[in-house]
């Protein structure tokens, strides 16, 4: 669950409400030779960790050290068929988050509820790596690191290296048995930590109860339904990014259900990492101006710029978000053809 959140988001209420599911919860290290993974390797382990992630049943406790705070939090996971979690604090203020399939609640503290349909499909565990495709040796190195032992389970130890700057690194450690993910740390150019998940903690293979799986009713005390806001285009967007830092492409793009033409949501991914951009007319109070906000790996780009107001976000360096900021132009695509026809799925 990637979840994000900063001031120059805060119009976009899907996009906060993903993130906020972990709001409300509030080291260099050496990297040996290693062996190098093939392309093909290197894309098999990804997508063996994604399904071990997706079908296995687990529960545990990890810890979470994100953005100068440590959260400790506690996940009940119940896979196969429609996925099922549930993510409890357990320092801090009470939260919790509730996920049956597309289906999201977020409970905060004084026992308020929103619930919403989320469009990503991503789990609740945080800092976990796209499934990754083919190309993916193109633009990053993955290696073989070692072996360690994290929450009693044998890992293998996986590094995944930028070979630029235009995204971060990831190390992985991946249970020998099953490839389930067992512990992820992101890192800059310099391979330093920027934020990292553990186990501390964990069962494999057992089957959360129902009662683990569902929010404790009596302490709920309203619950807000939230509209889906966004519908996925049929035709082709009408702003597009003319030189995006290289292996990033489009991957998807949504408009608001009730936003004027123009208004876009779209999507760039490197099969690892992705880059939301948002599109909306600016405010008569909005500035023509450039600012640029940072939380742990988040970095947000926010740029006016005559009756248009950009945002370009995700969990990638600076400089890959203002690069696709200042790459953003009106696509060929007559306005009116490609808003005709949303589809009616959230």
């Amino acid at each position: 669950m990637q979840d994000h959140s900063s001031e120059p988001v805060g119009r976009h209420p899907g996009f906060i409400r993903l993130f906020g599911a972990w709001i409300v919860f509030g080291l260099v290290f050496g990297v040996g030779q290693g062996v190098h993974a093939q392309s093909s390797d290197s894309h098999e382990l990804l997508q063996q960790m994604a399904t071990a992630i997706r079908s296995l049943d687990y529960q545990g406790s990890f810890v979470y050290q994100h953005a100068g705070r440590v959260d400790t939090l506690r996940v009940f996971h119940a896979g196969g068929g429609i996925e099922r979690e549930r993510l409890v604090s357990l320092n801090g203020p009470r939260s919790e988050v509730i996920r049956s399939g597309a289906n999201v609640t977020c409970i905060q503290a004084d026992g308020s509820a929103t619930v919403y349909t989320s469009s990503s499909g991503r789990g609740l565990l945080p800092l976990v790596p796209e499934a990754g495709n083919r190309q993916i040796g193109q633009h990053y190195e993955v290696r073989i690191a070692g072996k360690d032992r994290v929450a009693g389970y044998e890992a293998d130890v996986i590094d995944v290296l930028p070979r630029d700057r235009f995204r971060y690194g990831y190390r992985l450690w991946l249970d020998h048995s099953t490839r389930f993910l067992l512990r992820s740390m992101v890192t800059d150019s310099e391979r330093r930590p920027l934020e990292q998940f553990m186990f501390v903690s964990l069962e494999l293979g057992k089957l959360p109860s129902d009662t683990d799986l569902v929010p404790r009713q009596s302490e709920l005390l309203a619950t807000t339904a939230a509209p889906p806001d966004e519908l996925e285009l049929r035709g082709a967007p009408l702003w597009s990014v003319t030189e995006p830092p290289p292996g990033f492409s489009l991957s998807s793009a949504r408009r608001p259900r009730n936003g004027v033409a123009g208004t876009e949501h779209l999507v760039y991914s490197d099969g690892l990492a992705n880059v939301s951009i948002y599109v909306e007319p600016r405010d008569a109070k909005d500035e023509e101006k450039t600012t640029v906000a940072g939380r742990g790996t988040l970095n947000v780009y926010t740029t006016v710029d005559g009756e248009w107001r950009f945002t370009v976000l995700g969990d990638v360096p600076v400089l890959t978000v203002s690069t696709i900021a200042r790459s953003i132009g009106r696509s060929v695509k007559d306005a009116a053809e490609t808003h005709q026809a949303p589809t009616d799925v959230p």
